[in-house]
């Protein structure tokens, strides 16, 4: 560990071997050898993996890279647990990035061919492949700032506006670890960092920020702009300057629960069906929940994911034009009425100002990215009958009949008696297939939730 963690050091700094253990970061003036050297020692674990990652940098990583992540991890390392092993993701991440930059330098390059022209001469297969690649990395970037837009920025922006300095430079750490584990039981989204589940700091940078009292639907609305997304709250100061707020959430506290305590115990809290939680869980699944979800809303992500993509920002993304338009060319021989040759002509207008969302989620359908548009399912019309219930489920004949000869008539007894245990003994009966009595079950739900919402109108 001391040998491959000095090589590093040296390789970054350029220096002898010899002066490395002395080298100090050019941000916070910690000893890097040292601070590393304590990082692994509280890694138990994870100190081969510390190790084979600081090896590889010292062997194949940029100098300037490697000095630059200094900056973040000898900071990081210094503190909490979490902390630290954010540090440690970040260095293995670091060591990823110098094992592709190797790859692609000790490829050898094409003499008669571009980069554009190869891509476009790869298989469908190939070029999917490649699709996919970029896809997962431009999800986990998707979901980071929708995570950030959602809660991460706006706790931010209202620990800035109360002075709380310590609260919200631990946003990033312990205000994480909180909603990432909150939506992990409600969405089961996997964020690119898993959230620390035993964090027992919510104090330290999380907070409710939706339950503030003030200009809460207007701090959203600037959050939710499409031309905002993943942006820190400080580029925003122009637009939340005139936002007021009367009472601020107390930090660690989270919607009629008090202390939030630890990650694992708000986040089974929200999944949790004593009535005791329920104004903690609506109140988590109408602030929270539905903003995250806003963000992966067709006409939001789709347009986001492929505008994103094609401007070849980052280098993982580089090549995308060329190995999507591989793409169409596969997508146009279903597709007889398709006149245009360039996927970026069929997909705007005619100024290539407005993209048509419909064609990306096709054409994203044909790919295996997104589900088919007639396959999602909409919540149907809330019938009167149980023939009403069969149309809506698109039951088969022979269970229709079931529903007769069982007895199971009465679409008012299913909508406000029946329990649970009733419609088990309903699939029993009936000998329903599992997604025939899921679709049953999911429809129900639907109808009755719009019952209650027209009582609700009617009052």
């Amino acid at each position: 560990w001391e040998e491959v963690l000095v090589d590093m050091i040296a390789r970054a700094f350029r220096c002898e071997k010899k002066d490395a253990k002395k080298k100090r970061d050019l941000v916070n003036s910690g000893n890097i050898f040292g601070v590393y050297g304590a990082l692994w020692k509280k890694l138990k674990w994870r100190r081969p993996l510390l190790t084979l990652a600081v090896e590889i940098l010292s062997k194949d990583g940029e100098p300037d890279s490697i000095l630059a992540g200094f900056g973040t991890t000898v900071y990081l390392a210094q503190n909490c647990i979490t902390a630290k092993r954010i540090a440690f993701n970040q260095i293995l991440a670091s060591a990823h990035i110098a094992i592709l930059d190797k790859r692609k330098k000790d490829k050898p390059a094409a003499k008669s061919k571009s980069e554009e022209t190869k891509n476009e001469a790869l298989s469908f297969s190939e070029a999917k492949e490649k699709l996919y690649e970029m896809m997962e990395v431009y999800l986990d970037q998707h979901k980071e700032h929708a995570l950030k837009n959602t809660v991460l920025e706006p706790s931010k922006y209202m620990y800035d506006k109360q002075g709380q300095t310590h609260n919200r430079d631990s946003n990033d750490v312990h205000g994480y670890n909180y909603p990432a584990g909150m939506l992990l039981s409600t969405l089961h989204v996997q964020l690119p960092l898993i959230p620390m589940m035993g964090d027992t700091y919510p104090d330290q940078g999380f907070m409710d920020v939706w339950d503030a009292t003030g200009d809460t639907d207007k701090l959203w609305e600037i959050f939710k702009k499409p031309e905002n997304f993943g942006k820190a709250y400080t580029g925003l100061r122009k637009e939340l300057k005139s936002l007021n707020f009367k009472k601020y959430p107390q930090s660690g506290c989270f919607k009629s629960i008090g202390s939030a305590k630890s990650v694992k115990n708000i986040a089974n809290i929200c999944v949790n069906p004593d009535k005791k939680y329920d104004v903690c869980r609506k109140h988590f699944a109408d602030q929270y929940v539905s903003k995250f979800a806003y963000f992966f809303t067709k006409d939001f992500f789709l347009k986001k994911c492929f505008e994103v993509l094609n401007q070849e920002a980052v280098p993982e993304y580089i090549g995308f034009p060329a190995i999507f338009q591989r793409c169409f060319e596969e997508y146009k021989k279903l597709k007889t009425d398709i006149k245009d040759e360039k996927v970026i002509e069929w997909l705007y207008d005619e100024y290539f100002i407005d993209i048509e969302v419909d064609k990306v989620w096709d054409i994203f359908t044909f790919l295996g990215i997104t589900k088919d548009r007639a396959s999602v399912s909409v919540p149907a019309p809330l019938g009167s009958t149980i023939k009403d219930l069969i149309k809506a489920c698109k039951l088969d004949e022979k269970t229709a009949k079931a529903f007769d000869d069982q007895g199971y008539d009465d679409l008012g007894w299913l909508l406000t008696k029946a329990q649970e245990s009733d419609l088990k003994d309903m699939q029993k009966h009936l000998n329903m297939a599992h997604d025939d009595f899921q679709r049953v079950s999911d429809c129900l739900e639907d109808w009755r939730e719009q019952k209650k919402n027209s009582t609700s109108k009617t009052k």
